[in-house]
């Protein structure tokens, strides 16, 4: 009877070049210290990290941002109180777009089939003039087109293109009297233009 050894998974190597993982450490530590110090500098910070924001756009305090580099943000954009902008990949958000309360745009994963687990990276693009709900979650490679509005706790795993609203997990087009009454969502730019501390 034979038994067979467990192989180990191979190495597992980083993506981040050294300059990348020094850029990081002064974004998580230095670069977290202003953001609460400073909130009217917000946007100019993120610039200072390598981010392309629009004007007006505003941050709330309380925003995980994983790699500021990564963020492309047109004019206007509102970026509500725990939101998660996990840029591993770039991050693409069109004019006048709100993200409301805890909505989380995912830009990275790994490979499951892999048994190194190689991180992906792909792009998340949300267009102009949209609603992410809150605590709705956008994932890796979707792009939504201008004047999308993704209903509350919505999972949007597949792109689509606008304007519409989705709804539900996984994410799919509402219609009819399922579609929300303008001002009924707790993100319309009215609630969500809060976005301060």
């Amino acid at each position: 009877m034979t038994t067979s050894t467990p192989h180990p998974p191979p190495a597992r190597r980083s993506v981040w070049t050294t300059r990348q993982k020094v850029v990081r450490v002064l974004w998580g530590t230095i670069g977290r210290a202003a953001w609460l110090l400073l909130p009217g500098l917000r946007p100019g910070l993120l610039r200072l990290f390598g981010a392309r924001i629009g004007r007006r756009c505003r941050f709330a305090g309380a925003v995980e941002i994983a790699i500021p580099w990564n963020l492309h943000f047109g004019d206007d954009v509102v970026v509500a109180p725990g939101v998660i902008l996990y840029g591993l990949g770039p991050i693409t958000v069109g004019s006048g777009t709100v993200l409301d309360y805890r909505a989380h745009l995912c830009a990275g994963t790994h490979d499951m089939r892999d048994s190194r687990f190689p991180l992906l990276r792909p792009p998340v693009t949300v267009g102009a003039r949209c609603l992410v709900g809150v605590d709705a979650f956008v994932g890796p490679g979707v792009e939504l087109g201008d004047d999308v509005r993704v209903h509350p706790r919505a999972s949007v795993y597949r792109s689509f293109a606008g304007p519409g609203e989705l709804a539900g997990t996984p994410a799919a087009r509402v219609t009819g009297d399922d579609a929300a009454v303008p001002g009924e969502m707790a993100g319309d730019v009215p609630a969500a233009a809060g976005a301060r501390g």
